[in-house]
């Protein structure tokens, strides 16, 4: 009998690591958190004592950040902390695991050029910075790959991002507030893809070990499709306010779905249908 990969999830209990639960059952699972405790059946050791974690991992999924978005703040201490200490430490760790670690598209240089695996690298905060200083530690081992992801929603999401911010305006008031003209382009990627993202690369490691993965969906939509399809929805009104002098993303991640022979494919509509839907049950 073959026995089953031993995959160790830190940040176990976030919105990304919950999903993970689910879709990587078939494995034999652990979790990093902030406390030895049980969660969903399986046992989660505190981060602060990982010298006494003796157990012999297979894959690690690093998932755990401390995350600045919206109009969340963290501290820089918390920043390096989190993102850049821990990371290194349990790389140190777990030597012989292939390690995945759950980055993000806020290391790239900002500018007008279509953002691939390969672009420019030039974080824009401080957030963005630790990230990819943990890229680099991450990326000194021979069995690591770096999965980059944009703006990823879905239910359970923090509710500081575009997405539940629209959804609430929608279901409160009834009026959804769209700065500038709603032109501003972004990425949009579901929780189940990033977690089907991962899966690939566990079942590819030797292929993609050394290797940046983009996480992104084919398509970028603007501000005012995403209030005009939470609208169409909710038959909440649109109105626009303020300024918007934020820059347009967009991305082409074909090296990544060439190599792990797998394209996002359902669409964001399907998906905010279900999340209003889950948000209406709350209201």
């Amino acid at each position: 009998m073959r026995l089953k990969k031993r995959i160790l999830i830190t940040g176990i209990k976030g919105f990304l690591g919950c999903n993970l639960v689910n879709s990587l059952r078939d494995y034999q699972l652990f979790g990093l958190g902030t406390k030895d405790e049980s969660f969903e059946g399986i046992q989660v050791f505190s981060s602060g004592n990982l010298e006494v974690l003796n157990i012999k991992i297979d894959v690690v999924i690093i998932c755990h950040a401390a995350v600045v978005s919206g109009n969340t703040v963290v501290s820089n201490d918390l920043l390096y902390e989190v993102n850049v200490s821990l990371t290194e430490k349990i790389v140190n760790k777990f030597t012989e695991a292939y390690i995945i670690y759950v980055s993000t598209t806020s290391v790239y240089e900002i500018n007008k050029n279509i953002l691939t695996e390969h672009s420019n690298v030039c974080p824009q905060s401080n957030y963005g910075l630790s990230k990819f200083w943990a890229e680099r530690i991450v990326l000194l081992k021979e069995k690591a790959s770096v999965l980059r992801i944009s703006s990823m929603f879905g239910i359970e999401m923090k509710e500081n991002t575009l997405i539940p911010n629209y959804v609430n305006q929608a279901l409160k008031d009834k009026e959804i507030l769209v700065w500038g003209t709603g032109e501003r382009l972004q990425n949009y990627i579901h929780v189940d893809d990033v977690a089907k993202y991962i899966n690939l690369m566990i079942e590819a490691k030797d292929k993609v070990s050394g290797q940046i993965i983009l996480g992104v969906s084919l398509k970028e939509y603007s501000n005012l499709e995403i209030a005009t399809m939470i609208s169409k929805i909710t038959g909440a009104k649109i109105k626009f306010v303020n300024q918007d002098n934020s820059n347009s993303l967009a991305y082409n991640n074909e090296f990544s779905t060439t190599l792990l022979k797998w394209k996002p494919n359902i669409g964001i509509e399907e998906r905010l249908q279900k999340y209003i839907e889950w948000k209406q049950k709350k209201y």
